[in-house]
């Protein structure tokens, strides 16, 4: 679904085939580091365990809200943040990280300012076509 919507994404199984369950965060995060990729994922909780690795490996972490949900869900957010994504990347020095809201958008970054992370609210401006079909009553 997100390489349809124009998405360019490597998977860890695609990266490491049956290992990649036993592929450890640090491991993954110094090689998008490495590589110079942005890391996609549905665990919250990595942004702040792995705050040390992420600043070391100058990347950008974008995470989704409500992962639990399954693809079906998620990847239709995703998608409808993509602009929000590509903005904060060309405006954000790495390393960051940012959530994804569950109505499809970027809703927050913390920016490494050298020291401390610094939280920011990003809001919306206008409803994304995500909102929009979610809002349009279905005709029956």
């Amino acid at each position: 679904m997100l390489r349809d919507a124009g998405f360019i994404l490597r998977t860890t199984f695609e990266e490491w085939g049956e290992a990649d369950s036993k592929i450890a965060d640090p491991t993954i995060i110094a090689n998008c580091g490495l590589l110079n990729r942005v890391l996609l994922t549905g665990d919250k909780d990595l942004v702040r365990t792995w705050n040390n690795e992420i600043i070391q490996a100058e990347i950008a972490v974008f995470t989704t809200t409500e992962n639990n949900e399954g693809p079906a869900a998620w990847g239709p957010r995703i998608i409808a943040a993509k602009d929000g994504i590509l903005r904060e990347l060309r405006r954000r020095q790495r390393p960051f990280t940012a959530s994804i809201s569950k109505d499809g958008h970027v809703a927050q970054v913390r920016i490494y300012d050298g020291a401390n992370w610094k939280a920011i609210t990003i809001r919306k401006k206008n409803p994304s076509n995500f909102e929009r079909k979610q809002q349009t009553p279905r005709a029956t």
